[in-house]
Formats: structure tokens, C-alpha cells, sequence
């Protein structure tokens, strides 16, 4: 499924066919849609904050002057917090996990200013053999040319032998 949705995703950014313009063949007439770059930057952000959850550097899913909202399982959701706060709460969250992997699963966009993306997170908590899974739901927003995390949403699936 994750293939699958990587696929269409990739797709969906392949290059539109060029025109030719007065200046030559083969030459672009205009920069590409903006659409299409601001999807590859959803795509790109989404990539790295996967990577960045899985080496569990989460002060690299945050900018130094925005606020994040969590949601992690067994606590009620957090009032808006600052960047080292909220990463804070995660490490202290995953802190007992090795991660096997953290992979992009879903990535969509909400409207014009705002998308959410799907990591589904693999991991064993140490000293135990059993993999877990859960799925990290993360509000983006973007501000200027890039995306940014606004909230993190945890949710538990199942224990996978």
C-alpha cells in the first residue's frame, strides 16, 4: 500500500510535457505550476520529518519560532508549546523505542496553507522482541516557500510478532 500511495504520489509530481516557445524548442514558457511545487515541498518536508523521527532528532521537526500542538497516547492533548518543549515531550515519548523504521505513508493537503501527513512508525521498546506500530499523524502548515509541523498526532495499532 505504502508503494502504492508513493506511486501515485510521484506521479502526481512527474513533469508536465513542454512547449515549445518563440525562444526555441523545447525551451519552458513558464515556471511549473505552483500547485506542483508546493507539492513536491509537502512531499520533501513530509520525507523529512520522517527521517527526523526515525533518528528520533524531533527538535528538526520544528522551527525555533513556532508552536506545535501534541497528541500522544495515554495523555490528553497539549495546549499549543514551544519547539524545545514539544521536543522534549518526544523524546521522553520514544525515548525507550529503537526504531525500525518511520515511513511516509500518506501525504495531502487540506487546502492551500495547510496538509496533514501519515508516517506509520515501526519500532520494538527495548529489552522487549515484539514489534510495535502506530501511525503519527502531522498537521503542516506552510509559511513562505516551505511546510511546517503545527501538531503531532499519535495512534497506537498493533503489536506485530
Amino acid at each position: 500500500m505504502i508503494t502504492a500511495v508513493l506511486l501515485a504520489a510521484a506521479a502526481a509530481l512527474a513533469p508536465l510535457p513542454q512547449r515549445a516557445c518563440a525562444a526555441g524548442p523545447l525551451r519552458p514558457c513558464a515556471p511549473a505550476p505552483l500547485a506542483a511545487v508546493q507539492m513536491d515541498s509537502l512531499l520533501v518536508a513530509a520525507q523529512r520529518a520522517a527521517r527526523a523521527w526515525r533518528r528520533h532528532d524531533f527538535a528538526a521537526l520544528f522551527t525555533a519560532e513556532g508552536e506545535v500542538r501534541l497528541q500522544l497516547p495515554g495523555s490528553e492533548p497539549t495546549g499549543p508549546l514551544g519547539a524545545a518543549q514539544a521536543a522534549e515531550l518526544l523524546r521522553a515519548f520514544a525515548g525507550g523505542a529503537t526504531e525500525e523504521s518511520a515511513e511516509v505513508a500518506v501525504v495531502r493537503r487540506v487546502d492551500p496553507d495547510r496538509a496533514y501527513v501519515e508516517v506509520e512508525r515501526r519500532f520494538t521498546v527495548r529489552g522487549t522482541s515484539a514489534w510495535r506500530s502506530q501511525t503519527v499523524y502531522l498537521g503542516m502548515r506552510l509559511e513562505g516557500s516551505s511546510y511546517r509541523v503545527v501538531e503531532i498526532r499519535v495512534v497506537p495499532q498493533a503489536t506485530l510478532h
